[in-house]
């Protein structure tokens, strides 16, 4: 388990094309999980409502100011997939969040994502079938 009582709140992202209620009760529901993990959701979330599972350009441009103000060091997503399913741009997110100081938590695993595998690793083939099984 990871201690992350000394970090700044975690941000949370997500995708739901809910309502605004419902978006709330998740968001509560997300806290208390968070909270179970020892981090602690700021007050800023950001909800891609896109048509698709792909992260809409406002949405992310709303994170990366977030982020590059250095208001938050953790970004907190149900699943890595929320960001993005395409594997390279999702890779290339990572690294340019890790590049800036900050790490990708993901509640469904409980573990700080720094990369995903990219073609050529062993596992590639079976990561790609589970990441469109999560999809």
């Amino acid at each position: 388990m990871y201690n992350f009582e000394m970090m700044s709140p975690a941000i949370l992202f997500m995708n739901s094309n809910k309502s605004k209620r419902n978006i709330r009760k998740k968001v509560a529901k997300t806290r208390e999980k968070s909270m179970a993990c020892g981090i602690a959701l700021g007050h800023d979330v950001i909800v891609n409502k896109g048509p698709d599972r792909d992260i809409d350009r406002d949405a992310v441009n709303m994170l990366i100011s977030l982020l590059l103000d250095k208001k938050y060091e953790l970004i907190v997503v149900e699943k890595l997939t929320d960001l993005t399913t395409d594997l390279s741009d999702l890779e290339e997110f990572l690294r340019d969040a890790d590049g800036i100081g900050v790490r990708v938590f993901e509640l469904s695993t409980m573990q700080i994502r720094n990369h995903v595998y990219l073609e050529g690793s062993m596992e590639h083939g079976f990561l790609t079938d589970l990441i469109r099984k999560w999809s």
